[in-house]
C-alpha cells in the first residue's frame, strides 16, 4: 500500500514548477491531488490528466491569492469534491524585490498578500475541515533564513513570516496531531528561475556547496516525506533544501 493512499493534499500554485513536481509525486504515493492555479488553465489541466494517468483523483481550481477572501471557497470546494483534505502545501508565491526608499508601496502589499496573507487564510480555513494528523507544508525559502543581496526585503520579509507562522500554528494544532513544517529550497531550476548561463545562475550556483542548482523534484521528496507517516515527530521544524546554500 502506497504512504498516502486514502489521502487527499492541496497544492497550491500546482501548475508548474516546485508546485507540479510536489502535486506528482504525493500523487505517486497514492494521494488524490488537488491543485490551484492563477492563468495557468493549459498547463493546470496537463498536471491533473497526468495525475489521473497515475490512477488518483485530480482536480483543478483557478484561485486568486491576491484576494485572500475568496480562497476559503477553495477548501469548501475540494471537501465537496473529495470528501476530505489531509494535507495542505502552501506553495504559491510570488517574488517582490525592490530596495527601500524606492519599492513602491503597492508592490510590497501584494508580496506580502500572496506569500503571507493568503497562507494564512488558506491555512485557517482548511485547519477547520482537516482531520486529526493531518499536515500543513509552507514552501518557504532559504530568503527566510538570511538576506542574500540588497533589495529582496519584501520576498524575505514574507518567507520569514511563513516560517514564523509555520511554527506557532505546530504549537497550535498540536493537540490535533496536525504536523506543521516549512521546507526552504535554495536555487531551483524551474521557469521562472532557470539554471541557464545567466550571471545570476552561475552566482547563486557558485553560492551552493554542490555547484548546481536543485531539481524540482528534490524538493518535492522531502514535501513527500513530511506529508507521510515517518514525519510523526517533527513539526515546526524548517528543512533547508538547498544545496548547502545555508551551510
Amino acid at each position: 500500500m502506497q504512504p498516502l493512499s486514502g489521502k487527499t493534499a492541496l497544492v497550491t500554485g500546482g501548475s508548474r514548477g516546485i508546485g507540479a513536481a510536489i502535486a506528482r509525486k504525493l500523487a505517486a504515493c497514492g494521494a488524490d491531488v488537488a491543485i490551484t492555479y492563477h492563468n495557468a488553465t493549459a498547463s493546470a489541466q496537463t498536471i491533473v490528466q497526468d495525475l489521473t494517468q497515475r490512477g488518483v483523483k485530480a482536480k483543478a481550481y483557478q484561485a486568486n491569492a491576491e484576494n485572500p477572501e475568496s480562497l476559503p471557497l477553495i477548501v469548501s470546494s475540494v471537501i465537496d469534491d473529495f470528501q476530505r483534505l489531509d494535507i495542505l502545501v502552501n506553495n504559491a508565491g510570488v517574488s517582490g524585490r525592490g530596495l527601500i526608499g524606492d519599492i513602491d508601496y503597492a508592490d510590497f502589499r501584494r508580496t506580502m498578500t500572496v506569500n503571507v496573507d493568503a497562507v494564512f487564510v488558506l491555512t485557517q480555513a482548511a485547519s477547520k475541515v482537516m482531520p486529526d494528523g493531518g499536515r500543513i507544508i509552507n514552501i518557504g525559502s532559504i530568503l527566510g533564513e538570511r538576506a542574500l543581496i540588497a533589495g529582496s526585503g519584501p520576498y524575505n520579509a514574507s518567507k520569514f513570516a511563513v516560517a514564523g507562522l509555520a511554527r506557532s500554528w505546530a504549537k497550535d494544532l498540536a493537540h490535533r496531531n496536525i504536523l506543521v513544517n516549512v521546507v526552504q529550497p535554495g536555487p531551483t531550476n524551474t521557469d521562472m528561475n532557470p539554471s541557464d548561463d545567466s550571471d545570476k545562475a552561475r552566482f547563486m550556483r557558485g553560492m551552493t556547496a554542490l555547484g548546481r542548482y536543485g531539481k524540482p523534484e528534490e524538493i518535492a521528496a522531502v514535501v513527500a516525506f513530511l506529508a507521510g507517516p515517518e514525519s510523526s515527530y517533527l513539526t515546526g521544524a524548517t528543512i533547508s533544501v538547498d544545496g548547502g546554500w545555508t551551510a
